[in-house]
């Protein structure tokens, strides 16, 4: 992974970060491991799609997978991810600009084979464990909102919580249409389209 690249990711969320816990009450214990150094963990696996394990070799066993893998809950417990997500997305916007007229929402299954919280048996593959994905992109198919569920969740469930995600960026005054895929069909959605729709 680029130095440089680590960088400016670096420089973007360290403000985000919460405040690291003071030392152990009785002074021992080894330090605190850098939080630079787990981002740069966390960012190896979602670029590379590697397991914790690997991370941690390409990091020289600087850091331990169990160690990464409990800054990235501690951090998605204080909403990092969700501010950093929310300014990539107006940041795209300021520079290059959403293309919002027409905005489509899609919903996908996922595998997730070691399961997890919030995963669920997927109904299309054979119940291994799995992720349902809804996600809402612009014309150009940049994603500006999205949300996940258990694989066994349909679709239809998930629209709303996407409208919600669109509505939070303060993005929907800017929408002219939205485009729905096949999954999202029913009385359910017709109620949606006339109320949360109605921006």
């Amino acid at each position: 992974m680029s130095k440089s690249v680590v960088d400016v990711v670096w420089a973007a969320v360290e403000p985000l970060l919460p405040r690291a816990p003071g030392g152990h009450p009785l002074g021992c214990h080894r330090p605190r491991i850098s939080d630079r150094l787990c981002l740069r963990g966390i960012i190896i696996r979602l670029v590379t799609g590697c397991s914790w394990q690997s991370a941690e070799f390409l990091l020289d066993g600087e850091v331990s997978d169990t160690t990464l893998r409990a800054r990235r809950d501690e951090w998605i417990a204080a909403g990092v991810f969700e501010r950093v997500a929310d300014e990539a997305v107006a940041a795209w916007d300021r520079i290059m600009g959403l293309r919002l007229a027409d905005v489509c929402i899609g919903g996908s299954t996922h595998k997730a084979p070691c399961g997890g919280p919030g995963t669920g048996k997927s109904p299309v593959d054979r119940r291994k464990l799995g992720w349902k994905w809804s996600l809402a992109g612009d014309a150009a198919g940049i994603p500006v909102a999205w949300t996940a569920d258990g694989a066994n969740r349909n679709d239809i469930m998930l629209l709303e919580p996407t409208i919600r995600e669109i509505t939070r960026r303060e993005l929907h005054h800017d929408i002219d249409t939205v485009h729905l895929d096949r999954g999202y069909i029913g009385d359910r959605v017709d109620r949606l389209s006339a109320n949360a729709l109605t921006w």
